[in-house]
């Protein structure tokens, strides 16, 4: 069965701990008050969706096979090498994340916002820092 996985963009007030991040990035229970508190306090997006076959066959950061999984693959290349982080929006994360939404040749079908909309969204939430997640606000 073909696992589907949902795009939600969170915008965190402040910085998050590095050892909290590692915890998020690794998927661990491990408990996370910082982050926690900033997911509370965070704006959401949802961006759209994807499936098992938007993955690339090689995984390199920021490809994929529609918009959605590739804004999920440079967040997580950027949250995880070098050192654990949730990375800061600035104009140059924003102008990477744009670029990498725009549809290519080549992309299969998927749910998938409006450009306009995430552009929006980024612009608005400049000096946060920007999250995955798979789900939004509860």
């Amino acid at each position: 069965m073909e696992e589907t996985y949902q795009l939600w963009l969170a915008a965190v007030p402040s910085a998050v701990p590095e050892d909290e991040a590692r915890i998020n990035w690794n998927c661990k229970d491990d408990p996370t008050p910082a982050l926690d508190e900033g997911l509370r306090c965070a704006s959401y997006l949802y961006a759209g969706s994807w499936g098992d076959e938007h993955e690339p066959e090689n995984l390199h950061a920021g490809q994929g096979h529609c918009p959605t999984n590739r804004l999920f693959s440079w967040l997580f290349y950027i949250g995880t090498i070098d050192r654990y982080q949730v990375p800061l929006l600035d104009e140059e994360l924003m102008a990477r994340l744009v670029e990498l939404y725009r549809p290519r040749p080549g992309d299969l079908q998927a749910e998938a916002i409006e450009l306009p909309r995430l552009e929006s969204f980024l612009r608005q939430h400049l000096g946060r820092y920007l999250l995955p997640q798979e789900m939004g606000p509860s």
